[in-house]
């Protein structure tokens, strides 16, 4: 992946507000390349990622 993608992807996280959201660009991605720029990230902003990710139930 390259540095455009990552940074695109990175946004992508960051914007979303919903889990339907991060449905929506795991799709797009291998999840490689989700973990790959999620563990660059921020704690805190792991931590909201993951926050909006348990609204799945």
């Amino acid at each position: 992946m390259d540095k455009e993608a990552m940074a695109k992807l990175k946004t992508a996280l960051l914007e979303a507000e919903t889990a339907a959201h991060l449905a929506v660009i795991i799709i797009d991605y291998t999840h490689e390349e989700m973990m790959l720029v999620f563990y660059e990230l921020e704690w805190e902003q792991q931590d909201r990622i993951k926050t909006v990710w348990k609204t799945v139930s």
